[in-house]
Formats: structure tokens, C-alpha cells, sequence
């Protein structure tokens, strides 16, 4: 069990140095879950199985609860004891978030605009992985431009009635709640007309369609509406406010979140240098150069959000960077394992395979890539 002074010292500087030791320790005593979690699993369901169960053990020993405020049931800390814990899980073999990804795009938001005592009772089964969330923001024909979001809550005794669909919703196979953005203002009003309510996806009139993807997983998923009720308290901010909600999550989504995914990018470079060569020289430079990248303006970013600070605009800049540096580092593991293209399909070759496939769309989702140079050119640059 994690002892209080872990992260709780007067000086925070020793306070997260406790935390990321015996965090590390804790690792090392190789708990049965971890190791199940560092496996490699080609099979999704089984993988997110492994995950859900090792991020149990982590609430429970209390290591995901820091970084979170105490009201919404935290042991205090900031985003910087979160991104030392996935830290420590990347050195200690963990290969990704997967569906824990949300944990640093909806969650901040969750907390910083829902009401608090319903943010508090479902907060801690998010931790603990007992229940999943996932994201309703694109629709077919509304992708990147989400003022143009056409799904509908109108408004009923003590709520909302949600119709709509939905598409690309990341791991709404696995989840329990979406956060769904959704109209109810005129079509003509834009980001003005839009609510942000959280809808419980076992209620009547939901139907969750998974997706099968291109590297075989399938993660995504459409959904569909059908007068589904959602009532007032599980609104976030107020009617009307979805835009702003919007461009909360868009600021993690695009921005801090880059620290958290590109830890692993790290160590799926170093899990191939064994069977490299210096032919493969340029391109492991290229993909090592990226990443570096990503660790700087992404640690800023972190400091940023640390301070109360949002990073606005500049996230566009710091997913143009992430889009890089998976594609990149993608890149040279298919040079130097050639079998991801065909060939024995070990379990690790196929994860690789998966990942590879999956890199090819990170410059799509999110905001497309052009959406973020135009946001840079306009927003950064002010240029014409």
C-alpha cells in the first residue's frame, strides 16, 4: 500500500521524487497484473482486459489517485505526478494508454467543468478501470469542423433528449459513459448552439456499433442516438457552453497528451535496436530527433497546464509534432522488421504490425493535419 508521504511532503519537489521511487519499487516487487500488461497480447479484447485489471491494482494501492484534486476523489498533486506515474509504467515495459488515453483528455476537463458531486462519483471507477469513457465528437460529414455538429439535445423535464450519430468514438465498445457533444441551438449558430452532456451508454435508445479497423483492432466505433435522455446534472459547464468544454479537451487531446503517448514511442525504438544496423542509421536518427522534440514543447505544455495555464492554440503545434514522431518512429521499426509487411506473425510482430498500421492515420484524428497548420498559420502566425 502506498505510504502518505509519498507524494505529500512540504517540499513538492521531494514529494513527486517519493512518489516516482516507490512507484518504481512497487513496479519491481512485479505484481501479477503488470505482467499481464506488459505482455504482448495481439488479441484487443484480452489486451484491454490486461490493462483495466492492472489499473485496479493501481487505484487500489492509491498510485492513479495522485494528480487529482481530493474532492473528486484524488490525493491531490498535478498533472506532473500523472505523467511521472505513465512514465514509470513505460520504463517498466507497459506498451501504451490504450483506453486509458481519455484518462488525460476527458478526465481534466471532467473535473474542471462538470459538477463536482456527479464528477466524484464516477472519477474513481474511471481511475480504477471499473468503468471506461469515451468521446462524442465526429460525425459522419463532421469531422474536423465541429461547429458543424448536427447530433441534437432537446431540451425536456429535468434534461435532455439526445438524438444523433456518432462516429470514431474511440473505445465506446469497452465504455460505460460518452461525453457527447451535441446541438441545441439553430444549425446556423455554430460553436455557439452546442451542449456537452455525458450520456450514460446503457441507456435505452443507445446502440454502439463497433468498428473494425485496417490493423485489425477495433478500438473505434460509431453510435447511434435515439432520444436518448440525459438529465441536467450531467451537463457540463451550462447550455450553450459546448463549444468552450470543446476546446478544453482539444487542449489535452492536441497538447499535453503528447507527453503521455510519446513515452512509449521511446521504448518501442528500443525494443528493436537488437536486430538493427547501421543501414538503418538515417532513419533511427530521424524518428530519435522527433521524439526529442515531442519531450521538449510537450514539457512545456505539462508546465503549463501544472500552472493553471491552457495551452490554446500552441496545442496544434505540439500534435503536429506527436503526428511526426509516431509516424517516424514507425517507420524505422517496418525497416529494421521487415516481417511486419508479411511473413511469421509472432505476437510481437503482430503488435508492431498493428502499431505501424495505425500510425498512418494519426495525422486524421484529433483535428486533421491541415486543420492544425491552419490553426498555427492564423492563431500563431497571424498570417492572412
Amino acid at each position: 500500500m502506498l505510504r502518505p508521504e509519498a507524494g505529500t511532503t512540504a517540499d513538492p519537489l521531494l514529494a513527486l521524487a517519493n512518489y516516482r521511487s516507490e512507484l518504481g519499487a512497487w513496479c519491481d516487487a512485479s505484481p501479477e497484473t503488470l505482467a499481464l500488461a506488459t505482455s504482448p497480447t495481439p488479441d484487443y479484447d484480452d489486451r484491454v482486459d490486461h490493462l483495466r485489471r492492472f489499473m485496479g491494482e493501481l487505484y487500489d494501492a492509491g498510485w492513479s489517485r495522485y494528480g487529482w484534486p481530493t474532492g473528486v476523489g484524488g490525493l491531490g498533486g498535478t498533472i506532473i505526478h500523472r505523467a511521472t506515474m505513465w512514465e514509470v509504467l513505460a520504463t517498466r515495459g507497459v506498451p501504451g494508454m490504450a483506453l486509458f488515453e481519455h484518462l488525460e483528455v476527458l478526465a481534466p476537463t471532467l473535473v474542471h467543468h462538470g459538477p463536482t458531486d456527479f464528477i466524484a462519483q464516477v472519477l474513481p471507477d474511471f481511475l480504477s478501470g471499473r468503468k471506461v469513457w469515451s468521446q462524442g465528437f465526429s460525425e459522419p460529414g463532421s469531422g474536423s469542423d465541429l461547429a458543424s455538429v448536427r447530433t441534437t439535445a432537446t431540451t425536456v423535464d429535468d434534461g435532455y433528449t439526445v438524438t444523433g450519430h456518432k462516429i470514431w468514438t474511440s473505445w465506446s465498445k469497452y465504455a460505460s459513459w460518452c461525453l457527447v457533444l451535441a446541438r441545441t441551438g439553430s444549425a446556423d449558430s455554430r460553436h455557439r448552439g452546442l451542449t456537452a452532456l455525458v450520456v450514460d451508454l446503457e441507456s435505452p435508445g443507445v446502440d454502439v456499433r463497433p468498428i473494425t479497423q485496417a490493423n485489425g483492432t477495433d478500438e473505434l466505433a460509431e453510435v447511434f442516438f435515439d432520444e436518448v435522455y440525459v438529465p441536467s446534472r450531467r451537463m457540463l459547464a451550462g447550455p450553450g457552453d459546448g463549444w468552450r468544454v470543446a476546446m478544453h479537451i482539444l487542449s489535452h487531446e492536441r497538447g499535453t497528451l503528447a507527453w503521455f503517448k510519446h513515452l512509449f514511442f521511446y521504448h518501442h525504438l528500443h525494443g528493436c535496436t537488437d536486430f538493427a544496423d547501421t543501414r538503418h542509421d538515417s532513419a533511427l536518427g530521424n524518428a530519435f530527433l522527433d521524439l526529442t522534440a515531442v519531450t521538449a514543447a510537450a514539457h512545456k505544455g505539462l508546465i503549463a497546464h501544472a500552472d493553471g495555464d491552457p495551452l490554446g492554440p500552441h496545442a496544434a503545434f505540439t500534435k503536429l509534432l506527436l503526428c511526426e514522431s509516431e509516424q517516424a518512429t514507425n517507420d524505422w521499426i517496418l525497416a529494421v522488421d521487415p516481417d511486419l509487411a508479411g511473413g511469421i506473425q509472432t505476437d510481437e510482430v503482430a503488435l508492431r504490425r498493428q502499431e505501424y498500421l495505425f500510425s498512418r492515420i494519426v495525422t486524421v484524428y484529433g483535428g486533421s493535419q491541415q486543420m492544425q497548420l491552419d490553426t498555427i498559420a492564423k492563431q500563431i502566425l497571424q498570417l492572412p
